[in-house]
């Protein structure tokens, strides 16, 4: 059933990831501030240590290392149109080298986040600064496993302490709820309510680096009573092209915690699969594959096709963890038609996917990659 990798496969998306990194300063010493974003740079790591196991270049390790400096010395930094400076911990910077995380990761908008006098506008709000919850989770898998790769506890620790950031997105009085968006210093919620796979992602991740410190380390305990709860009796499933994607990753991810954590009901793989599998056969009758691009959405597919193509990657590993899926080849075939449709050169020429440039093939490089290393987007 699944489609091979060819050597065109991997040299297309080493292109795409070479591209990104001398647009984005990571190729060399220009600095490029305003090209770093954090859900792009996360799975951009990814893509650099996958691409540094298919080729075993050293030039793919410099640059995930170069990489992961830049986002904490940019995004762990106030922006320069924001009139507070220096790192959002408040750390002096001898401190906030050595904790570059503690206070999370701002989103890399161009647009300054909204004042606490100014009126919400939704449209606008997505092209405002602050901190996204989902965004931290990406960098926390996306920390975890360089922190494997390169055997560095220092990334172990900043994933750690990144994801115990995130319990400032949670309020407990009056009743306990979870925010969607907040504001660059953590200190108020930018959006008033909660993405529909945060708890889940942020169950997960906790659970992963709580495990990965070998420490009870103070606050984890209460942070993932949480997001139990959060998460309880929660139905993940979803038609959304992106949610369905992460949701496919984190069954992977689930599967692999299983091992050496007691996984609540919420989280269990076979339950993130079923719910998942429900999605998939509500949206794979709808797809239009052959859709003009100007009506689609590049990040969104290939975050789809990723996970698909990082499941069936998968399949040898979950049936001996007795997980079993329902899905029909052509499901996973939807993978190989997005890769298909976006890796043709007229498409990627269209005005949608060179607004987005930088996410859109950033993604279509990690589609690519994880069909020869779907290890490397399935958790650490």
């Amino acid at each position: 059933m699944k489609s091979k990798a060819d050597n065109n496969t991997n040299t297309r998306a080493a292109e795409l990831m070479l591209a990104f990194a001398k647009r984005t300063g990571i190729h060399s010493e220009e600095d490029n501030s305003d090209r770093r974003y954090l859900w792009t740079d996360a799975f951009a790591l990814l893509n650099f240590l996958a691409l540094h196991n298919l080729e075993g270049s050293p030039r793919y390790e410099d640059y995930a290392l170069r990489l992961i400096d830049l986002v904490h010395h940019h995004l762990g930094k106030f922006a320069e149109n924001d009139e507070r400076r220096g790192w959002i911990s408040g750390l002096s910077d001898e401190e906030a080298e050595k904790h570059p995380t503690v206070a999370g990761l701002r989103i890399g908008k161009k647009l300054p986040e909204r004042g606490s006098d100014d009126r919400f506008n939704q449209r606008l709000e997505w092209e405002r600064d602050g901190q996204y919850y989902h965004y931290h989770t990406r960098w926390i898998t996306a920390l975890s496993t360089a922190s494997e790769h390169f055997n560095q506890s220092d990334y172990k620790r900043w994933a750690a302490e990144l994801s115990l950031a995130g319990a400032k997105f949670i309020e407990e009085d009056p009743a306990l709820r979870m925010y969607w968006k907040m504001s660059v210093d953590l200190s108020r919620p930018l959006v008033p309510s909660m993405g529909a796979h945060d708890p889940m992602e942020g169950l997960l991740c906790a659970l992963q680096v709580q495990h990965a410190i070998g420490e009870n380390h103070k606050g984890f305990d209460r942070y993932i009573g949480n997001l139990k709860s959060l998460s309880s009796g929660a139905d993940w499933s979803t038609t959304d092209a992106l949610g369905l994607g992460g949701l496919l990753l984190n069954v992977v991810r689930a599967a692999r915690l299983q091992s050496h954590i007691d996984l609540p009901d919420s989280v269990k793989p076979q339950k993130l699969l079923e719910d998942a599998e429900r999605g998939l056969k509500s949206f794979a009758p709808t797809f239009k594959s052959a859709e003009s691009a100007q009506y689609r959405l590049a990040f969104r597919e290939c975050g789809l096709s990723l996970g698909l193509h990082v499941l069936e990657g998968s399949l040898n590993t979950l049936e001996k963890l007795d997980i079993h899926t329902t899905l029909e080849p052509e499901v996973f075939r939807l993978a190989d038609e997005i890769d298909e449709f976006w890796q043709d050169e007229q498409n990627r020429e269209s005005p949608g996917f060179r607004d987005h440039l930088d996410i859109n093939e950033v993604s279509l490089a990690s589609s690519l990659l994880a069909i020869s290393c779907p290890e490397i987007f399935g958790g650490a």
